[in-house]
């Protein structure tokens, strides 16, 4: 990276840090290696050994694929808006031009506010850090990723780039007829009809929802599905729903690029409990590369506040800011296994 892009790189992670501490949220500086982790089946982990002096036994501990796991028990503890810019640790991660095992992350946890709050607040971080639009004329050159940004629903964007709403298909059977009417490749060993419900969202999200969103403006996808499982709030039944249908999250995509998720943080230590288990469970079973899993942490959220949660990538926003289509152009030290390199 050029001296230019390093001072670009450090004035806007500084404005992050401006920007939230003058509206009076915690600034957190938390562990990077941990004894447990809270089970996330979507990632792995990197993990290390802590030597212990003396009697030269191992210990194992983690590198934090993101400080939520110590960040909820200071929200928990002490009920302030936080936030913190962390270095986070992804294991099996493709390396190139928007992922890399190690990364920059910004989270931002917002008290007695819920993901609608959050969605204002992520719009006036970035009225912050972009430039002040021209006043001679010009065309403004960040008109794409200035705010107001786009609001989608999730049924709604599934019924303009898909033709078809979620809420219509609750079964798994009416998604495999859609994914096949959509053309997307189904394997003879693997037919969409025996694909659980979830999986065949995730792919028709992605293969025709994702590229297909908005490019002139960032957008926000709202309220995804409740089959889905996720500690974000359920949001509450439309009149005539028997259950909740949809959850209270979010996520930002600009200029193509997933830069942030959003929820608003479940509560109630039950349904935690319940979520952790059933993940746990699965990460046992499937990892790749197992770690330890503090069965204790949904006791966290015994008196957990009512509050919203922002996890962005700094890497990628940096990217978008500066105008460049890979990280590896705003990182320092891009990623490599090259000796002397790295």
């Amino acid at each position: 990276m050029d001296l230019e892009l390093l001072q670009f790189r450090a004035k806007s992670i500084q404005k992050v840090r401006d920007f939230f501490i003058t509206r009076n949220y915690l600034e957190l500086d938390t562990p990077a290696l941990s004894p447990t982790l809270i089970p996330e089946t979507c990632l792995e982990v990197f993990t290390t050994n802590y030597l212990e002096p003396w009697t030269n036994k191992e210990k194992p501990v983690y590198m934090v694929p993101s400080p939520e796991v110590f960040i909820k028990k200071i929200i928990s503890q002490h009920k302030v808006s936080v936030f913190q810019l962390s270095k986070c640790y992804r294991n099996v991660e493709s390396v190139g031009r928007t992922h890399s095992p190690e990364f920059t992350m910004l989270e931002y946890y917002t008290m007695d506010a819920d993901y609608k709050d959050s969605l204002t607040l992520t719009e006036e971080l970035f009225n912050v850090l972009l430039p002040p639009l021209p006043n001679d004329g010009s065309p403004d050159p960040f008109e794409d990723i200035r705010p107001p940004f786009i609001r989608l629903t999730m049924d709604d964007a599934f019924a303009e780039y898909a033709g078809f709403r979620l809420s219509d298909c609750p079964k798994p059977i009416q998604l495999a007829e859609h994914a096949r009417r959509l053309g997307i490749t189904e394997l003879p060993d693997s037919p969409f009809d025996q694909w659980p419900w979830d999986d065949l969202y995730e792919l028709i999200l992605v293969q025709c929802i994702e590229p297909a969103l908005p490019k002139e403006k960032p957008v926000f996808l709202l309220d995804y599905p409740a089959k889905v499982p996720c500690l974000a709030q359920n949001v509450p039944p439309a009149k005539g729903e028997k259950e909740p249908l949809w959850k209270e999250r979010w996520e930002l995509y600009a200029r193509g690029i997933e830069l942030a998720n959003c929820y608003s943080e479940e509560t109630d230590p039950l349904n935690v409990r319940k979520y952790f288990e059933e993940e746990g469970n699965l990460k046992k079973q499937n990892a790749l590369i197992p770690h330890a899993i503090d069965e204790d942490y949904w006791k966290t959220f015994q008196n957990f506040p009512k509050c919203s949660g922002v996890a962005m990538g700094v890497d990628r926003l940096i990217m978008v800011l500066a105008g460049k289509r890979s990280i590896e152009s705003v990182l320092p030290f891009p990623f490599r296994l090259k000796s002397g390199y790295y």
